[in-house]
């Protein structure tokens, strides 16, 4: 099966209700580190308005929130922050770095920082488990739940719109609560951007798409054989019906924010080949868009 027609044709709107999810996978700043993820000479990342399109998606979906008395009816907002068990890996608990966005004028430099953080355009809004407040959570560390003492339950708290979900694999939905989230959920329209698009954004956009394929999250999935030429959206999940107006396939929208994300280059190719090569390779599993294309079709 293919998107690879969707995304030819102009988008379909995209609505922002309890059913749609912006999946931000890890927007940390260890992803700052050229050195360490990019072997071209010098090394070198791409697409530079980066930080300004996850800025501007997690913005929407935020004004999106705001219009929905109930918390209930908002759509949802997931942070996934890496947490590697290698202690040598850039994104290790133990390593900093020259990584904020700010330089000091007097010095010149940039503040050291967590490689493991929130990068400051994608720092995620939710409760602090250490308080039970709500607050930005600039920086965020798993609890020990040996000594961990969860705040007393408020009944009367609404529900969390921005969850943060914590990985120790190169996959997003192994040993972590995603599936059950957005299972739980019933999300239908799933929007993924973030870092690295070689890496974790491909392996979560593949799986994704196979996870919605077989109905892990909400409606059928693939019921019957059909064919990828027929594939539609009505701006909530994509589907094939027959002649008689069957479905055959009913499984949740996914759409890749493509200029929100970024790629490194390697010794033999340029980080904007790269990023180019890794977001054909997903059109066989999502809805490939840009940043422009996805905020002007979002309906709250």
């Amino acid at each position: 099966m293919t998107f690879a027609h969707i995304s030819t044709r102009p988008i379909t709107p995209i609505h922002l209700t309890s059913r749609a999810c912006l999946l931000l996978l890890n927007c940390q700043f260890g992803y700052r580190d050229l050195a360490a993820w990019s072997s071209s000479t010098p090394p070198s990342v791409s697409n530079p308005a980066f930080d300004t399109n996850i800025t501007a998606l997690l913005a929407s979906f935020r004004s999106a929130q705001a219009k929905h008395t109930d918390p209930a009816d908002r759509p949802l907002i997931i942070h996934v922050q890496t947490r590697p068990v290698w202690t040598d890996h850039p994104l290790h608990v133990s390593k900093v770095g020259p990584w904020a966005a700010e330089v000091n004028p007097a010095t010149g430099e940039r503040a050291e920082v967590r490689n493991i953080d929130f990068l400051e355009c994608a720092i995620p809004y939710t409760k602090d488990w250490r308080t039970g407040e709500f607050g930005f959570c600039k920086s965020f560390d798993e609890p020990d739940m040996d000594t961990w003492v969860p705040p007393p339950p408020d009944t009367n708290a609404p529900l969390r719109t921005e969850i943060i979900s914590t990985s120790h694999t190169h996959s997003v939905w192994i040993n972590t609560p995603l599936e059950k989230m957005l299972k739980d959920r019933r999300i239908r329209t799933l929007i993924i951007a973030g870092m690295s698009l070689e890496g974790t954004i491909s392996t979560a956009v593949r799986m994704a798409h196979d996870l919605a394929l077989t109905g892990k999250f909400c409606d059928i999935g693939n019921e019957e054989d059909a064919d990828s030429r027929e594939l539609q959206t009505d701006g909530v999940t994509v589907f094939v019906k027959d002649k008689e107006g069957k479905e055959l396939v009913n499984m949740t929208r996914i759409v890749l924010v493509g200029d929100a994300t970024q790629a490194y280059g390697t010794a033999d190719a340029a980080a904007e080949i790269v990023h180019k090569v890794h977001l054909n390779s997903l059109r066989e599993f999502a809805e490939i868009r840009e940043t422009s294309e996805v905020l002007s079709a979002f309906l709250s």
